[in-house]
């Protein structure tokens, strides 16, 4: 086993002050050391100067070796590991800048520079592209090859660093936060489909118009993240998702809600009718039956100054029972029918407030990898057609 512990790490460089990002970067390659035992510190790229700084980049641009590498190179020394960062760097002719990554060995040996060959925006303005994809032996470490920023796009970039035998990969980077769902799939992608391991160290913050995405990580040849500092964008969507449904279900049961309310005010409405309409069928009964008292009620005679009874007429048809002999009438007393108000606030569905994705921090991860399982699963899988490698080698080089 060639087991190898690898560090990326996560920063905000303040936008042209070169002291204090050196000074940053000696803390947190003494942080890192000394909490474990690591081989290799990867940073971002241009970590030593910020991104957006246009032609100041003359100013701030060293050659190799130069101050900030030799800083860097005595702190790599001091802490026993491998160094990859991201510089600007200028070769002999001042006018000649490249945007560039240096790897320095643990006893503080520059052991290669790669520059940027795939520019955008305006790094074209300030930079000269790059022409070599250049893989360096470490021995100790096994063979790494370094990409920067877009590179990782392309897949001939990592590819024709695995025909030349790169087992690991650094990408040093300053991906954009709006694209940072492809900087995912590309890294993960650029190490599955070349069976390497992928150790991809991202910025954060902003400089003067962009705003960068972090979620830095080390991949395995099977694509498995096996460290990095993400920020869980996707159980935030998937949160996002049930909150979502939650709020569908809501807003139907709100629905329900309405309709019920207007039902019970159209039964009420009803029922306070019905009650009405009995209300006066009583009155017309009352009055009914105090006629059919008055017609039914015997006639007093006065004799001798004494109220009698006249006789009753034997001739005269027997009638049921007087109505005076009846119960009492029964009064109607309607029911109190509550009224149903309906607010516009009690059919409003509250949305509750869109989870906002949590802000990438500075930071660092770690990940023990084992060189050996390139080897092997490339056997397994196939994923570089090793009986071929001139013709693959000929078609990724003439890209």
């Amino acid at each position: 086993m060639r087991e190898v512990t690898v560090a990326t790490v996560q920063m905000k460089p303040e936008l042209g002050n070169v002291g204090n990002n050196l000074v940053k970067m000696s803390d947190y390659i003494s942080d890192i050391v000394r909490d474990q035992k690591v081989d290799l510190i990867v940073f971002p790229e241009l970590a030593i100067s910020g991104y957006e700084l246009g032609m100041q980049f003359t100013e701030l641009a060293q050659r190799v070796p130069g101050a900030a590498v030799n800083l860097l190179a005595q702190r790599a020394a001091d802490a026993g590991v491998y160094l990859a960062f991201g510089m600007p760097t200028k070769e002999k002719v001042e006018s000649i800048l490249y945007n560039s990554a240096v790897l320095i060995g643990p006893s503080g040996d520059l052991l290669g520079v790669y520059h940027k060959v795939h520019m955008r925006g305006e790094e074209r303005m300030a930079f000269r592209e790059g022409f070599k994809l250049p893989v360096f032996d470490t021995g100790e470490i096994g063979k790494i090859g370094m990409m920067i920023g877009l590179d990782l796009a392309f897949p001939e970039v990592a590819r024709a660093m695995t025909l030349d035998g790169a087992e690991l990969v650094c990408c040093l980077a300053n991906w954009e936060q709006q694209y940072i769902d492809e900087w995912r799939v590309y890294a993960r992608a650029r190490a599955y489909e070349n069976a390497i391991f992928l150790a991809a160290a991202n910025r954060i913050g902003e400089d003067v118009t962009l705003r960068f995405g972090g979620e830095s990580m080390i991949v395995d040849p099977r694509g498995k993240v096996l460290g990095a500092l993400s920020v869980e964008a996707d159980a935030l969507r998937e949160l996002q998702r049930e909150q979502e449904a939650l709020i569908k279900e809501l807003e139907r049961v709100q629905a329900r809600r309405a309709e019920e309310l207007e039902k019970s005010k159209t039964i009420r409405e009803a029922l306070i009718a019905a009650q009405q309409a009995a209300l006066e069928a009583a009155r017309k009964v009352e009055a009914l039956e105090k006629a059919a008292r008055k017609v039914t009620e015997p006639a007093t005679v006065i004799a001798n100054g004494i109220e009698k009874a006249p006789e009753p007429d034997s001739s005269a048809p027997q009638t049921a029972e007087p109505i005076a002999d009846a119960k009492p009438e029964a009064t109607f007393k309607p029911i109190d029918v509550p009224e149903v108000k309906i607010e516009p606030a009690d059919l409003a569905v509250r949305r509750p407030e869109p989870i906002k994705p949590a802000e990438p921090q500075e930071g660092y991860c770690v990940a023990r990898i084992d060189l050996d399982e390139v080897r092997r699963y490339r056997e397994a899988f196939q994923t570089l057609q090793a009986r071929h490698p001139i013709s693959y080698r000929i078609i990724a080089k003439r890209y």
